[in-house]
């Protein structure tokens, strides 16, 4: 049976460690050199899903706007994981006291509470420009 001791252990772990950096720049590296190749296939993809309309570098108003919104709720949806594993951490660390709990499941529902009153914003907002649409549309 092996036994690993420190001194093994102070060898292999920068080894180790070097191992996967390196590993991780020649990934990265592979990437790099197929950017234009992945750059056309996503624009065909976003000529396909009707994002975009003609050229890549034709962006009108409510393209703008429609990425703008979409990065936005990437950016909510990291914001309200954050308060979860918040409100899950002050459970954890409450231990048993019924206060810190209270305070933790308090948080967890006010962080789900607030990505329902964002999806619900959106959904009017989108009901609303919709309507409009149609109605400029038809007259």
């Amino acid at each position: 049976m092996a036994i690993i001791t420190k001194k093994s252990k102070k060898i292999i772990f920068p080894l180790l460690l070097a191992l996967i950096f390196l590993s991780l720049v020649t990934f990265a590296n592979a990437a790099l050199t197929d950017q234009e190749e992945v750059k056309q296939g996503l624009d065909i993809t976003a000529k396909n899903a009707q994002i975009i309309q003609g050229d890549a570098e034709e962006w009108d108003l409510a393209t703008i706007v429609g990425t703008i919104i979409n990065y936005l709720f990437g950016v909510i949806a990291i914001v309200f994981l954050t308060f979860i594993l918040i409100g899950g951490y002050l459970w954890m660390s409450a231990t048993g006291n019924e206060e810190g709990i209270k305070k933790a499941k308090a948080f967890i529902l006010n962080s789900i509470f607030g990505l329902m009153v964002i999806f619900l914003a959106y959904t009017l907002v989108w009901l609303i420009l919709n309507a409009l649409k149609a109605s400029t549309l038809s007259s």
